[in-house]
């Protein structure tokens, strides 16, 4: 799976709580939508916040803040790509993971300008940054998440759900080995 997108370039410690208030809980995938979407735009390290088509590029710790499946849900619904940082959050890698949005970490990321072109090759494990001509390695995903992800999400994978894009593949299930 090649994901590519401008980056949007955010620092360390980036609170879900921050990007996605609780204010904007709901039920209402637009009001979820603009919830992130004004948050975003009001964070200081964002550059505005048409989303559709980027890739978070973040410091260490993204994501960190509140479990809620809503601050995941946000970053879908605006429209984000990936997730690249060099650690992330577990349980918001978990939430996003679970969703179908690729989350990765890439503990050698240097800082890069806003708006980059990036592109992230899931299947060999690297980013890559043409116009800084970087080629970085991200942890490989655990084949269980791969395959969550090539499904669409959790759901989706289990048979419970379709996702938005296009059908469930089929195929056999498989077994999670990472850590708990």
């Amino acid at each position: 799976m090649r994901i590519e997108g401008k980056a949007l370039i955010m620092g360390d410690n980036v609170n879900t709580d921050v990007l996605h208030p609780s204010r904007f809980f709901s039920l209402d995938d637009r009001t979820v939508r603009s919830g992130f979407l004004q948050a975003a735009a009001g964070y200081e390290q964002v550059g505005g916040s048409d989303l559709a088509g980027r890739v978070i590029v973040a410091g260490e710790n993204f994501g960190c803040g509140s479990s809620r499946e809503t601050g995941a849900r946000a970053f879908l619904l605006a429209g984000v790509r990936a997730v690249v940082a060099r650690s992330l959050a577990r349980i918001f890698s978990r939430n996003v993971r679970n969703l179908g949005l690729a989350a990765v970490e890439c503990p050698t990321l240097p800082a890069l300008p806003q708006d980059v072109e990036i592109a992230l090759d899931l299947a060999a494990g690297r980013l890559y940054v043409p116009a800084l001509a970087l080629d970085l390695p991200v942890t490989p995903l655990d084949p269980f998440w791969a395959a969550v992800l090539e499904a669409g999400g959790l759901l989706p994978m289990l048979g419970l759900s379709e996702p938005a894009s296009e059908p469930r593949r089929g195929g056999s299930l498989p077994v999670y080995q990472g850590p708990l």
